[in-house]
């Protein structure tokens, strides 16, 4: 470990505190309403976010002390862990009052086990991808193996229902096969094989099909859904400059989920062109450094892990952006670091902790990590699937 250069790259910490920090005064805003009407304390939920936001900057620091080396002993079970936690809420999940079985409720406490999940599988496929760099293009012993976890955790997911996190998982999934240099044909057979079924799926969930057409609607002129027309009216009034933090009109009961997955349309109006253009440069920074640190790594693991990290914070970025700007059909995605949330916060700053750890080894020699991880592995009686 003696190359190991102990900075973390600036490029990733600086924008991800200051989308953290951003977001106490969006959320209080934003939520100060609804808080009143749940609780009966206009800053009910704003603690309830202050305490998260303030353990993802703890986790963010700690994380980033121990060596992602280390994740190889616990991938197994990490995915272990994940797959169990679907299960259990595919037989004993306790419905929400949208019908959909995604949160573990222990006592007081309760998660969002997608939030984990995303992450375990990410860990178990940048390893294998890397252990099998040498035969990806082999169907059989190289992709077919990658795809089945894949395949497992989407389907777990999807029939939750959570259709929006199982594309999600997906389709980043695909885009860290693409940088693994799996083969263009075996992900197109995927693909189209795979297309049927999600039609099928589509047709089968009016909650999906609601969002379609309500978007339909909005995009030939029509009248948009309720919550999509208040986003876009919460934009138009913030114009330029915004009307000032505090002052939003949609944040009183016109906007539901103001504080969560619609929390851009308050940053739109509050904080006006200017504020909504630094949270999108603040998230560019943040995927260009990313994806710099990606492309510069000699380790392979750590490549992947990297690449993997900022594509699935990054997208989940972009698809909430576009939602909340009526882009594209409401997704349910959150938009991370700034919109209220417990366990999406934790997960992601505890990513961006590893992201961080592993920009000090950015100058490690080539292949120097990839064997101490495969000694890791064999250590612990790894195999190749």
């Amino acid at each position: 470990m003696e190359a190991r250069i102990n900075k973390i790259d600036l490029g990733i910490l600086i924008p991800i505190l200051a989308l953290i920090t951003f977001s106490l005064g969006v959320v209080y805003s934003a939520s100060s309403s609804w808080s009143v009407k749940l609780a009966g304390d206009s800053s009910y939920l704003f603690r309830n976010h202050l305490i998260r936001a303030s353990a993802g900057i703890f986790l963010i620091f700690v994380v980033s002390r121990f060596s992602y080396l280390h994740l190889i002993r616990y991938r197994k079970l990490l995915m272990g862990a994940a797959v169990l936690m679907l299960l259990y809420l595919l037989f004993a999940g306790v419905e929400t009052t949208k019908g959909a079985s995604r949160w573990i409720y222990l006592g007081g406490f309760s998660f969002q086990p997608a939030d984990f999940v995303k992450y375990a599988l990410l860990i178990n496929i940048a390893f294998l991808l890397a252990k099998k760099k040498d035969y990806i293009g082999n169907l059989y012993y190289g992709y077919l193996p990658l795809l089945g976890y894949v395949l497992i955790v989407v389907a777990l997911i999807a029939v939750q229902p959570n259709f929006s996190t199982a594309s999600v998982i997906f389709i980043s999934s695909l885009m860290l096969f693409w940088v693994g240099k799996v083969k263009i044909k075996h992900m197109a057979i995927t693909v189209l094989s795979m297309l049927p079924a999600a039609i099928l799926f589509v047709l089968s969930k009016p909650y999906i099909l609601n969002r379609i057409f309500s978007y339909k609607e909005h995009t030939s002129g029509g009248d948009a859904s309720y919550q999509l027309s208040q986003a876009i009216i919460g934009f138009g009034n913030g114009g330029l400059l915004g009307v000032g933090p505090g002052n939003s009109n949609q944040r009183e009961f016109f906007l539901p989920q103001s504080y969560d997955d619609f929390v851009f349309s308050i940053v739109g109006e509050e904080y006006g062109f200017w504020g909504v253009t630094i949270v999108i440069l603040l998230f560019g920074i943040f995927i260009y450094s990313g994806l710099k640190l990606a492309k510069n790594l000699q380790d392979d693991f750590g490549k992947y892990l990297a690449f993997g990290i900022t594509i699935i914070i990054g997208l989940n970025a972009v698809i909430n952006m576009m939602v909340a700007t009526g882009m594209i059909p409401t997704t349910g995605q959150t938009l991370p670091f700034i919109s209220y949330g417990g366990t999406s916060i934790i997960f992601n700053s505890i990513a961006v902790g590893l992201l961080l750890n592993i920009s000090t080894y950015r100058l490690q020699p080539k292949g120097a990590l990839l064997r101490e991880s495969l000694e890791l592995a064999e250590a612990e009686g790894s195999n190749d699937q």
